[in-house]
C-alpha cells in the first residue's frame, strides 16, 4: 500500500476506532458505536482489497500515488469546496500564507514574453540589496533556461532554506549580455497589512489595507495604526476588499483591537462538541473605537476571517460596513496532518457573528452557489383591481433579521450586508485589454532605458510618451486579439480617446519601478471611487454619532431607490406581457 494510502487509512482508524465506548450514555449507544466502528473497518478493508487488486492485476500499470489521490478526491467531491487533500506544494503555500514568511530571494514574479519576470523586489531582501530590478527577466536558474516556465515553476526552485544559495541569469532591458547573480536566500516576511497612509490629511482620514489574516497581522496593523496616529489620524478606513481570509485566531486578534474587553467576537458550532467555541475580546491593548469614526470596506471577494472582523464591528456598532455584499464563507476548516508532506483540510464547523448571524452560503466544488428555492419578490394582491395586482416585497424581508447592540437591523443567510452599498469603479474594456497584454509594464521597461522618472508630482504624460506608447502597442503581437475579445477595434483614434487612462497606467508602473508596490498602489487609489466616496462620508461626518446617523439616512434612501427601480422594472415587464 502506498504511503498516502497508509496515512489515510491510519487517520480513518484513529477517528473511527479510537473512541472510548465509556463515553456512551447507555449500553445501546455503546452497541451502536461498536457497530459503526465495525462498519468503518469493513469499509476500509474493502477499500484496501480493491486498491491492491487494481495495482497488482489491472491490464495497464497504474501509478499507486495517483490512484490513491484520485480515490481521496472522489471521497471529497460531494463535500464543500473548502474540504480538500493538500499535496506538498499546496500545503507549503498554505503554511506560507498563514505563517507570513518563507525562505527565498524577496521578489515578486510573473511570466512576461515566455520568461519569469520580476515585477518588483521586496524592500530589504537579498534581491533588493543586490540590485535586482522590476522588469528583469530571469532567463536562467542554475544554468537551465527558464523559457516556457510558469511562475510556480520558478517559485519552487527559487525558494529554499535560509543561508542556501541560487544562481540566476538576468536579461535586463537595455543590456545585451545576461547578468549572473548568485543570491543567498534569507527569511522573507510576507506583509498581510501592506499599505497604510493618510487619504486626506486635512480631514484626518487614515487608510489601511489588510490583504489576508496571518499570525503577524495584528502586530503589523498595530504598527500601521500607531504611525497613522502620529500623522494626525481622526478616522480610519479598513480595506478588506478581495481579502480571502486566513486564520480564525488572527481574525480574533485583530477584532479585539477595536472592541471592549468581554465583547463576543465570533462563535462556532460543529458536529462534535469540541468544535463549539466562543471567542471573546480579552485584550486591553486595543483602543476602544466607539468615539472615533471607523469604516470597513468590503466587496464580494471579502471572505472568512474578513467577514468575522466586519461582522464583529457591525454587530457591536463600532463602525459601519460599506461596499458590496461579502462572499459568505462562514465555515471553519481544520488541517489534519496525514504525513510529512500531505494534510487534509476539512470543514469542521460553521461560525456565527455576535448577533447570531450565520453568513454562510453553500457552494459546490466549482465554487458556484447552490441555489435555494427561489425567493418570490412579488406577492399577488387579491383585492387589487383586474386579474390580480402585484405588491412589491422587500427582498431583505425574506432574510432572517438580527439586531446589533444599538438595535439596528442586520440580516443573515448570505454574507455580510453593508450598511451602505457603493458600487465599485471598474476598469474600462480598453484598460482590460492593455492589462492582459501587460502593455504598461513593457512600455516602462522600454522608456526607462533612456529616461528617468521625474517623480509623481512632476510627472507629465507628454506627446512624445504617447507616440512611443502607441508605437510599442502596435508591436505587441497579442494586443489586437485582446481588443477584439472586448469588441474593440485597435487603432490610434481609440488610444487618443483613452489618453488619460494610459497616462495613469504609465505613472503607476513608473512609480512601481522606482519606489515599489506601495507607490503604485497609491496611484490606483486616486481613481478608486469607492474609497473617495467613503472619504467624503467621513469628512462630512467627523464623529461616531454623525457617521451612524448619516449611514441610517443613506440606507433609507437606497432602500427607497431600490423599491422604485423594482416598480419600474415590473411596469416594463407588464407592458411587454
Amino acid at each position: 500500500m502506498s504511503r498516502i494510502a497508509l496515512n489515510v487509512a491510519l487517520a480513518a482508524l484513529l477517528v473511527f476506532v479510537g473512541v472510548d465506548d465509556a463515553t456512551a450514555q447507555s449500553r445501546e449507544e455503546a452497541r451502536d458505536r461498536r457497530a459503526r466502528s465495525r462498519a468503518h473497518i469493513e469499509s476500509l478493508e474493502l477499500f484496501g482489497k480493491v486498491y491492491e487488486r487494481l495495482v497488482r492485476n489491472y491490464v495497464d500499470e497504474l501509478d499507486p500515488e495517483d490512484l490513491i489521490e484520485r480515490a481521496v478526491e472522489a471521497m471529497l467531491e460531494d463535500l464543500d469546496p473548502h474540504s480538500q487533500l493538500l499535496t506538498e506544494e499546496v500545503y507549503d503555500d498554505l503554511m506560507t500564507s498563514t505563517q507570513g514568511e518563507f525562505g527565498g530571494l524577496g521578489i515578486q514574479i510573473v511570466v512576461r514574453d515566455g520568461y519569469p519576470t520580476v515585477v518588483s523586489p521586496i524592500d530589504d531582501t537579498p534581491a533588493f540589496r543586490l540590485g535586482i530590478r522590476g522588469g528583469d527577466q530571469i532567463v536562467e536558474i542554475e544554468g537551465e533556461s527558464t523559457k516556457g516556465w510558469k511562475s510556480s515553476d520558478a517559485v519552487k526552485v527559487l525558494r529554499g532554506p535560509k543561508g542556501s544559495q541560487v544562481t540566476i541569469g538576468i536579461k535586463r532591458p537595455g543590456r545585451e549580455k545576461i547578468l549572473p547573480f548568485t543570491i543567498t536566500r534569507d527569511i522573507i516576511k510576507v506583509e498581510s497589512v501592506p499599505y497604510a497612509f493618510m487619504l486626506e490629511e486635512d480631514a484626518g482620514v487614515g487608510y489601511v489595507r489588510i490583504s489576508n489574516f496571518s499570525r503577524s497581522t495584528r502586530d503589523e496593523l498595530q504598527d500601521k495604526i500607531d504611525d497613522l496616529d502620529d500623522q494626525g489620524m481622526r478616522s480610519l478606513v479598513i480595506d478588506l476588499r478581495t481579502n480571502p481570509g486566513g486564520l480564525l485566531q488572527a481574525a480574533k486578534d485583530v477584532s479585539e483591537m477595536f472592541l471592549e474587553k468581554g465583547d463576543l467576537i465570533v462563535y462556532t458550532k460543529g458536529r462534535l462538541a469540541q468544535q463549539n467555541m466562543s471567542y471573546y475580546s480579552t485584550s486591553n491593548r486595543g483602543r476602544v473605537w466607539k468615539d472615533q469614526p471607523l469604516v470597513v470596506l468590503v466587496n464580494g471577494s471579502s471572505a472568512s476571517a474578513s467577514e468575522i472582523l466586519a461582522g464583529a464591528i457591525q454587530d457591536h456598532d463600532v463602525g459601519i460596513v460599506v461596499g458590496q455584499n461579502t462572499f459568505g464563507k462562514g465555515s471553519v476548516q481544520t488541517v489534519f496532518e496525514l504525513g510529512p508532506t500531505e494534510a487534509l483540510k476539512l470543514t469542521t464547523a460553521k461560525y456565527y457573528t455576535p448577533s447570531g448571524r450565520s453568513i454562510h452560503r453553500d457552494r459546490n466544488r466549482d465554487g458556484e452557489l447552490i441555489e435555494e428555492e427561489g425567493i418570490d419578490l412579488t406577492e399577488t394582491d387579491e383585492s387589487a383591481e383586474g386579474d390580480g395586482g402585484e405588491e412589491i416585497v422587500d427582498p431583505e424581508a425574506e432574510r432572517e433579521v438580527f439586531y446589533t447592540d444599538m438595535g439596528r437591523e442586520v440580516y443573515g443567510g448570505g454574507g455580510i450586508m453593508p450598511d451602505i452599498e457603493i458600487e465599485p469603479s471598474l476598469l474600462s474594456d480598453f484598460e482590460v485589454a492593455l492589462e492582459r497584454d501587460a502593455t504598461y509594464f513593457h512600455f516602462t521597461n522600454d522608456w526607462l532605458v533612456d529616461h528617468d522618472h521625474p517623480g509623481r508630482e512632476a510627472f507629465e504624460f507628454t506627446d512624445s510618451m504617447f507616440e512611443r506608447f502607441w508605437t510599442l502597442a502596435q508591436e505587441r503581437e497579442d494586443l489586437p486579439g485582446y481588443f477584439e475579445d472586448m469588441e474593440l477595434e485597435m487603432g490610434r483614434e481609440l488610444f487618443e480617446e483613452h489618453r488619460d487612462e494610459i497616462a495613469v497606467g504609465v505613472l503607476r508602473e513608473l512609480e512601481r519601478r522606482e519606489k515599489g508596490n506601495a507607490a503604485a498602489y497609491r496611484v490606483n487609489i486616486e481613481r478608486d471611487e469607492q474609497v473617495w466616496k467613503v472619504v467624503d462620508l467621513l469628512r462630512d461626518n467627523p464623529s461616531h454619532e454623525e457617521l451612524f446617523r448619516a449611514a441610517e439616512e443613506m440606507q433609507k434612501e437606497q432602500i427607497a431607490a431600490a423599491a422604485r427601480e423594482a416598480v419600474e422594472e415590473q411596469g416594463e415587464e407588464a407592458s411587454v406581457n
